[in-house]
Protein backbone atom coordinates (compact mmCIF):
# COMPACT_ATOMS: atom_id res chain seq x y z
CA UNK A 1 0.00 0.00 0.00
CA UNK A 2 1.00 3.62 -0.75
CA UNK A 3 1.52 6.79 1.04
CA UNK A 4 -0.85 8.32 -0.68
CA UNK A 5 -3.13 5.20 -0.44
CA UNK A 6 -2.78 6.00 3.56
CA UNK A 7 -3.22 9.13 2.65
CA UNK A 8 -6.51 8.60 0.78
CA UNK A 9 -7.91 6.45 3.39
CA UNK A 10 -7.41 8.95 6.44
CA UNK A 11 -9.14 12.24 4.58
CA UNK A 12 -12.89 11.99 4.83
CA UNK A 13 -14.61 13.45 1.96
CA UNK A 14 -16.70 16.14 3.94
CA UNK A 15 -12.95 17.87 4.27
CA UNK A 16 -12.59 18.58 0.62
CA UNK A 17 -16.00 18.45 -0.88
CA UNK A 18 -18.11 21.61 -2.22
CA UNK A 19 -20.12 22.93 0.55
CA UNK A 20 -21.34 26.33 -0.93
CA UNK A 21 -24.13 24.44 -3.15
CA UNK A 22 -27.18 25.77 -4.52
CA UNK A 23 -30.19 23.15 -4.51
CA UNK A 24 -33.28 23.34 -7.17
CA UNK A 25 -36.65 22.13 -5.33
CA UNK A 26 -39.36 19.92 -7.71
CA UNK A 27 -41.16 22.94 -8.03
CA UNK A 28 -38.69 25.24 -9.37
CA UNK A 29 -39.59 26.10 -12.94
CA UNK A 30 -37.26 24.50 -15.66
CA UNK A 31 -35.66 28.43 -16.81
CA UNK A 32 -35.58 29.25 -12.65
CA UNK A 33 -32.82 25.99 -13.29
CA UNK A 34 -31.41 27.31 -16.37
CA UNK A 35 -30.55 30.35 -14.80
CA UNK A 36 -28.50 28.47 -11.72
CA UNK A 37 -26.33 26.77 -14.50
CA UNK A 38 -25.97 30.04 -16.27
CA UNK A 39 -25.48 32.55 -13.24
CA UNK A 40 -23.58 30.03 -10.97
CA UNK A 41 -21.17 28.36 -13.63
CA UNK A 42 -22.03 24.95 -11.98
CA UNK A 43 -22.10 21.48 -13.71
CA UNK A 44 -24.37 20.15 -11.16
CA UNK A 45 -27.57 20.73 -9.83
CA UNK A 46 -29.09 18.53 -7.02
CA UNK A 47 -32.85 18.99 -6.63
CA UNK A 48 -34.08 18.58 -2.90
CA UNK A 49 -36.95 18.74 -0.45
CA UNK A 50 -36.87 19.25 2.44
CA UNK A 51 -33.10 19.29 2.68
CA UNK A 52 -33.43 15.64 1.27
CA UNK A 53 -31.74 14.66 -1.96
CA UNK A 54 -34.72 13.25 -4.60
CA UNK A 55 -32.19 13.44 -7.62
CA UNK A 56 -29.60 15.32 -9.24
CA UNK A 57 -29.41 17.52 -12.86
CA UNK A 58 -26.37 17.73 -15.08
CA UNK A 59 -25.61 20.79 -17.38
CA UNK A 60 -26.05 18.12 -19.94
CA UNK A 61 -29.13 16.93 -18.76
CA UNK A 62 -30.48 20.65 -19.36
CA UNK A 63 -28.89 20.63 -22.76
CA UNK A 64 -30.46 18.23 -23.89
CA UNK A 65 -33.95 18.80 -23.07
CA UNK A 66 -33.16 22.75 -24.43
CA UNK A 67 -32.23 20.80 -27.73
CA UNK A 68 -35.28 18.77 -28.03
CA UNK A 69 -37.37 21.77 -27.06
CA UNK A 70 -35.56 23.94 -29.71
CA UNK A 71 -34.98 21.65 -32.28
CA UNK A 72 -37.22 18.68 -32.40
CA UNK A 73 -39.98 20.55 -30.70
CA UNK A 74 -39.38 23.82 -32.65
CA UNK A 75 -40.66 25.43 -30.20
CA UNK A 76 -39.12 28.93 -29.14
CA UNK A 77 -40.04 30.38 -25.62
CA UNK A 78 -39.02 30.10 -22.14
CA UNK A 79 -42.64 29.72 -21.09
CA UNK A 80 -43.36 26.61 -22.91
CA UNK A 81 -40.46 25.11 -21.88
CA UNK A 82 -41.65 25.91 -18.22
CA UNK A 83 -44.89 24.12 -18.54
CA UNK A 84 -43.62 21.07 -20.88
CA UNK A 85 -40.30 20.04 -18.73
CA UNK A 86 -40.71 19.56 -15.09
CA UNK A 87 -37.55 19.15 -13.12
CA UNK A 88 -38.59 15.51 -11.97
CA UNK A 89 -38.28 14.82 -15.65
CA UNK A 90 -34.94 16.16 -16.39
CA UNK A 91 -33.16 14.69 -13.04
CA UNK A 92 -31.44 11.70 -12.08
CA UNK A 93 -33.61 10.26 -9.19
CA UNK A 94 -32.31 8.98 -6.18
CA UNK A 95 -28.78 9.33 -7.68
CA UNK A 96 -25.83 7.20 -5.26
CA UNK A 97 -24.77 9.42 -2.55
CA UNK A 98 -22.22 8.68 -0.36
CA UNK A 99 -22.28 9.88 3.98
CA UNK A 100 -19.86 12.89 4.86
CA UNK A 101 -17.67 10.54 6.90
CA UNK A 102 -16.70 8.20 3.58
CA UNK A 103 -12.92 8.03 2.71
CA UNK A 104 -11.76 9.83 0.03
CA UNK A 105 -10.64 6.46 -0.90
CA UNK A 106 -13.71 5.13 -1.17
CA UNK A 107 -14.93 8.22 -3.35
CA UNK A 108 -12.12 7.71 -5.81
CA UNK A 109 -12.94 4.05 -6.27
CA UNK A 110 -16.64 4.95 -6.80
CA UNK A 111 -15.87 7.76 -9.61
CA UNK A 112 -13.30 5.03 -11.28
CA UNK A 113 -16.75 2.65 -11.48
CA UNK A 114 -19.28 5.04 -11.95
CA UNK A 115 -20.82 6.46 -14.62
CA UNK A 116 -21.31 9.90 -13.25
CA UNK A 117 -19.08 12.54 -12.36
CA UNK A 118 -20.80 14.07 -9.13
CA UNK A 119 -21.72 12.17 -5.82
CA UNK A 120 -24.01 14.18 -2.95
CA UNK A 121 -22.71 13.97 0.32
CA UNK A 122 -25.27 13.31 3.12
CA UNK A 123 -25.46 13.79 6.53
CA UNK A 124 -28.00 12.41 8.49
CA UNK A 125 -30.15 12.11 5.65
CA UNK A 126 -29.52 15.37 4.20
CA UNK A 127 -27.53 17.30 1.65
CA UNK A 128 -24.62 19.10 3.24
CA UNK A 129 -22.41 18.49 -0.23
CA UNK A 130 -21.52 17.76 -3.57
CA UNK A 131 -17.65 16.22 -4.49
CA UNK A 132 -16.66 15.54 -8.08
CA UNK A 133 -13.24 13.89 -9.44
CA UNK A 134 -12.22 17.43 -9.88
CA UNK A 135 -12.14 18.05 -5.74
CA UNK A 136 -9.75 15.16 -5.64
CA UNK A 137 -7.27 16.43 -7.99
CA UNK A 138 -7.67 19.84 -6.42
CA UNK A 139 -6.72 17.63 -2.77
CA UNK A 140 -3.71 16.58 -4.85
CA UNK A 141 -2.51 19.72 -6.32
CA UNK A 142 -2.62 21.45 -2.64
CA UNK A 143 -1.31 18.83 -1.04
CA UNK A 144 1.71 18.69 -3.22
CA UNK A 145 2.84 22.48 -3.59
CA UNK A 146 1.36 23.74 -0.60
CA UNK A 147 -0.56 26.54 -2.89
CA UNK A 148 -4.32 26.94 -1.85
CA UNK A 149 -6.51 26.27 -4.99
CA UNK A 150 -7.65 29.31 -7.17
CA UNK A 151 -6.55 31.68 -4.19
CA UNK A 152 -5.33 34.63 -6.28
Amino acid sequence: MSELDDELKSVKIHQIMTKDIIAASPANKFSQAFQFFCERNINHLPVCENGEILGIISNKDMMRHVYKHLIVDKKTDITSLDNDVKLIDVMTPKPFSVTADTSVMEVKEIFGKAPFNCLPITHDGKLVGLVTPKDLMQMRIIHIDGSQYGGY
